[in-house]
This record gives structure tokens, sequence and C-alpha cells, in this order.
């Protein structure tokens, strides 16, 4: 299966007005270089698995609202799907690196200032030194859970998925790849809030909290739910709290939890609306 978006589209087409027969281009949403067969006779592109014809790489190339597949003798299929159990619809939206994961129109990934790659990036770093256990609480693509299993000194990264569409896309993105080839990686499909209830006190090193935007997930946002994390947390470790992208909302939002976050107990709350976020500690 070949994963690709507008920006991949857009780099064949340069290839075939430029005449050439052979290119190799990036596909898999950039990660994959590739060797494609350009042939202007039948006015199809052809790669190792799979071909498209230049009609459907135009139509690809100013669609820049998702993410499309192609398998053999298929032609290009939209990376959605509705969903009867939640009567939600879920999409992979690309970007200038890793998709968004978009559901009922709301994206679960910052895209406005920065891309979801990035986002992870600044979340991960604004708990340096990491080590040891890290609780990642939303999986959603994976991203989190990725970025902390790569440092040198974690131990272990524990996620939580409730929603079995959201991991269904992680089967075409391939930038969700390592959520299951890293074996620091425990992923458990269920609910995060009755999830770590299962964890001894103190049990982890860092938390990372990025959930669904609050109307989709209120109780993630509870002062209950943060007292949960509170207590798995140990002492002195260290928090991040996404609050979202969206300027107005952000703010709104930032206040809300930091207020919530010092209820609970935690200390050094700081708003970090430079990488979308609260961070606090223990």
């Amino acid at each position: 299966m070949t994963v690709l978006s507008y920006i991949q589209a857009g780099e064949i087409l340069s290839a075939i007005e430029s005449g050439k027969t052979k290119a190799c281009v990036l596909l898999d949403l950039g990660l994959t270089a590739a060797n494609v067969e350009i042939s202007y006779k039948f006015k199809e592109v052809r790669f190792s698995n799979a071909k498209i014809s230049f009609k459907d790489l135009n139509e690809i190339a100013t669609d820049d609202t998702i993410c499309y597949f192609l398998e053999k003798n298929k032609p290009p299929q939209k990376l959605k799907l509705f969903s009867a159990d939640t009567n939600l619809s879920y999409k992979l939206v690309p970007s200038r690196d890793a998709p968004a994961l978009e559901i009922a129109g709301l994206k679960m990934h910052s895209t406005v200032k920065k891309t979801p790659w990035q986002s992870t990036l600044d979340k991960v770093s604004s708990l340096q030194p990491m080590r040891g256990r890290v609780l990642d609480t939303c999986c959603c693509l994976g991203y989190t859970a990725i970025n902390a299993a790569k440092e040198s000194y974690v131990t272990r990264v524990f996620t939580f998925e409730s929603d079995s569409n959201a991991l269904e896309m992680t089967d075409y993105n391939p930038w969700s790849r390592e959520l299951y080839l890293n074996r620091k990686i425990k992923l458990t499909i269920g609910d995060v809030a009755r999830g770590v209830e299962m964890f001894s006190t103190g049990f982890f090193s860092s938390i990372i909290h990025d959930p669904p935007p609050f109307t989709l997930s209120p109780e993630l946002y509870s002062l209950d739910f943060y007292k949960k994390i509170f207590r798995v947390l140990a002492q002195k470790g260290m928090l991040f709290h996404s609050t979202g992208d969206a300027e107005r909302e952000q703010r709104e939002v930032s206040k809300g939890i930091a207020k919530r976050l010092k209820e609970a107990g935690f200390r050094n709350v700081v708003e970090r609306p430079d990488i979308l976020g609260v961070t606090a500690q223990k």
C-alpha cells in the first residue's frame, strides 16, 4: 500500500511536466524514497505495488483536505471512515510532515502554527530530562508515544486509546509505524481514566496529557481526572497538558486547566502558549 497527499502528488506532476520517464519521489507522506515509472502512452505513473493515472494525480494534487492510499489494481481511496458505533467521521489530513487525525470535523493535532510532528516534539522537549516510565494518556496516532520512546533514558511508555477507529487509522498512517515496532511502547485499548487506576502511586516519572477537544472528552479535563494522574506521578515528576492551537479557545482552556491542576495538588503550574500547553510539577 502506498500513501500520498497533495504534496507528493505535486512532486510527481512536476516530474511529468519535466518530461521524465523515471523519477525518485518521496512517498508514504514523505517518509519513503521510491522510484516511479511514468508512462505517457498510458498516462499513468507506476509504483512498485500500484499505479495511478495522470487524471487521479491531478485531483489529489488539488486536494489538501485528506490523504489517499493506493492498492494494486484499485483507484486511489480517501483515508476516511464513518463509524456506526460512535456516529462520527474520521479522516487523515495532510501536513508538511505527519498527518493530523480529524474526528467529526475537529482536528486532534495542532496544524495552525506548527505541524503535528513539530508540536509533538515540543511536548517531549518540555519535560526534559525525560527518563524512566512515561504515561501518554491519549495515543491517537501514536506520535507522542513514539517520540517519548526515542528518549535514551526512557525505559517504558504506557499509552491508552479508547477509540478503535482512531487506531484503525494508524494501520494506514506511515508515521504511526513505530507505535507497533518499538518495544518500549505498551499500548492499551481502553479508557485512560479507568486504566490509570491500576498503577501504583508515583509510578510515572513524566506524564504527557494530550486529550481530544473538550467537546469530545470533557471528563479528561476534570478535577477528578487530574487528581488521578497526580497520584501516579512521581514526586518532582513533570506533566505536560496540551491545550490546542485555536488562539481564543487556547487562552480560555489554558486558564481553566491551570486552575484545576493547582486544585489537584500540582505546583509550578505554567501556561505555555508558545508550545500550546501547560506544564506542571508534583
